[in-house]
């Protein structure tokens, strides 16, 4: 089976979710990947895969969005790169899949270079409740460039969870055109030479982008308030975005509780930050969205951390029924507290959350995730 992927972001966690994907499916499958020159998976693609430099980068982050920081000439010059799709017709793949979001430039240019004709699948990470999510303007502002767009024909849309499958069925999806193939689990970073640092007992750790949807604000909130029991806890912030003003000011306020490292953290400092957490935070609010399978929860389970969420989509199956952390309310600072010293405080919870989360890990291999996939590519064909 010949495969072509294609890797239309450039900075974040899609450009890792992609190689970890061609990695797994190259041990079974010939592989092509077209990439932008330069992503945060540049070493992660394994020598099994044929990796063709064929994007120029765009800087459209979800932070740059939130933030309005993004050159808007660069970009469109960027964009513009993709007429770089036509490539395609030169592998004459058997399946074409963009596991990165199929953004609306790329639809415009796989339409216009007829990629269709190939059985095209494409992977949506988040799923809004509605089509136009209004809470969420720079989500709605790619729905609305998306919806001028000419449609082009798509032989699956695969989602991470069973309840991001309900909604897009709730926006007139059909059953047929969707497949439900849960996140693998980073393990990748573990390979790189990090110092690996003793455990922190009452240090907690928050990755990934800062966004309003992610809910640091309520963290920010809870750590002062677990500060009242645990006067030595600290919280390890480590992502691009900017800082809420209210986040800022607790920081600001309460700093002997918070390191921040308000920057994209490389692949190889990722291990030493999670060897120090004693527990990883996700205190996520929905703001519209269906959040999937986490990056960052992905990174937590493959360094079998323990970890306490939010309790809005899979995360309550994902962490709490499989026994490797707690969930509460969003935007609830004092339920987050109390879950937070209630695991830092009992080594013995959080030594079975750390069984159990490593366990996870192991559910959500990238071999197992690649067959999920290799099946699907398959039974596309069968059905042509």
């Amino acid at each position: 089976m010949e495969l072509v992927y294609l890797v239309t972001q450039n900075t974040g966690g899609f450009p890792h979710y992609a190689a970890e994907l061609a990695n797994a499916t190259a041990r079974h499958a010939d592989v092509t990947v077209l990439k932008p020159t330069e992503t945060t998976a540049d070493d992660v693609f394994s020598e099994d895969v044929r990796v063709i430099d064929a994007f120029e980068p765009i800087s459209l982050s979800l932070p740059d969005l939130y933030d309005y920081e993004f050159n808007v000439r660069e970009n469109l010059r960027a964009m513009w790169s993709y007429r770089s799709l036509e490539r395609v017709h030169d592998i004459d793949p058997d399946i074409v899949h963009d596991p990165t979001g199929f953004f609306p430039y790329v639809k415009f240019f796989a339409g216009r270079y007829d990629l269709d004709r190939y059985p095209l699948v494409v992977t949506r990470h988040e799923v809004s409740a509605t089509r136009f999510p209004i809470t969420r303007p720079p989500v709605l502002a790619e729905r609305l460039a998306g919806a001028l767009v000419p449609e082009v024909d798509l032989a699956k849309t695969v989602v991470h969870t069973r309840s991001q499958h309900e909604a897009l069925l709730e926006q007139s999806f059909e059953e047929s055109e969707l497949a439900v193939i849960p996140h693998g689990t980073y393990d990748f970073f573990s390979e790189y030479d990090y110092e690996e640092r003793p455990e922190e007992r009452h240090t907690l750790l928050f990755f990934g982008n800062v966004i309003p949807s992610k809910g640091l604000d309520t963290l920010a909130e809870a750590v002062v308030l677990a500060s009242e029991e645990l006067p030595d806890i600290e919280l390890v912030v480590a992502g691009s975005g900017s800082l809420s003003a209210r986040t800022a000011r607790i920081i600001a306020t309460h700093g002997e509780h918070f390191e921040v490292h308000n920057e994209f953290v490389p692949n190889d400092r990722v291990g030493e930050l999670f060897s120090r957490a004693a527990l990883a935070v996700m205190p996520y609010h929905s703001e519209g969205g269906m959040k999937g399978h986490s990056g960052a929860l992905a990174t937590a389970f493959s360094f079998a951390t323990p970890v306490v969420t939010s309790s809005i989509g899979d995360f309550p199956r994902l962490v709490e029924r499989s026994g490797s952390g707690l969930v509460v309310p969003p935007k609830n600072a004092a339920r987050l507290a109390n879950a937070i010293v209630a695991v830092l405080e009992n080594d013995d919870l959080r030594a079975e959350f750390a069984k159990n989360s490593e366990r996870q890990a192991k559910r959500f291999s990238w071999e197992a995730v690649g067959k999920r996939h290799l099946d699907l590519y398959e039974s596309i064909l069968d059905a042509r």
